[in-house]
């Protein structure tokens, strides 16, 4: 990425920064940052489930048992949430808390911002299609199966805005 494309908060950033802001992100950045949004999602699920058992308590108390929902109800609750939390984010902030972490933003191809459709798409894809992150290794830009078809990019960037 040339530097006319960094983001414009370049020059306020560390200097180990520098080097690399505005760069393709690599498959060990974009890794942890998808275990960092499993724990977050994690978590949400988790508060999803003691939420629906308290309201059932409070329902109920006197014949309360904890909700033994499906596997199948369960795995659709689950990318769901997922297939929403990966689409919101990119396209209003370009990045999920694990991206946020890490310093990564996800941009359309020209640099800018991911709109709905795109984030959306894009989302779906990567829950149906998760091993496609792996061609990060092998693409020479560093996308992933998912960022090729949907002309998206994964880069560092640790300015606080938005890439609009």
């Amino acid at each position: 990425m040339t530097s006319a494309r960094r983001p414009a908060g370049f020059a306020g950033l560390p200097v180990q920064a520098q080097g690399v802001q505005g760069d393709h992100a690599g498959i060990a950045s974009r890794g942890a940052a998808n275990v960092i949004d499993a724990l977050v999602l994690f978590v949400a699920l988790i508060g999803l489930y003691l939420g629906v058992a308290a309201v059932a308590f409070l329902w109920r108390p006197r014949t309360f048992s904890f909700p033994a929902p499906s596997w199948g109800l369960v795995a659709a609750i689950s990318c769901t949430m997922t297939g929403l939390y990966f689409a919101v984010a990119w396209m209003t902030t370009g990045r999920t808390y694990g991206d946020r972490v890490l310093g990564l933003r996800v941009v359309a191809h020209s640099g800018g911002r991911v709109h709905a459709a795109r984030a959306l798409a894009r989302a779906v894809l990567c829950l149906a299609f998760p091993v496609g992150l792996l061609w990060v290794a092998l693409d020479r830009n560093s996308r992933s199966v998912q960022d090729l078809i949907v002309r998206t990019s994964v880069i560092y960037d640790w300015s606080p805005h938005t890439s609009d």
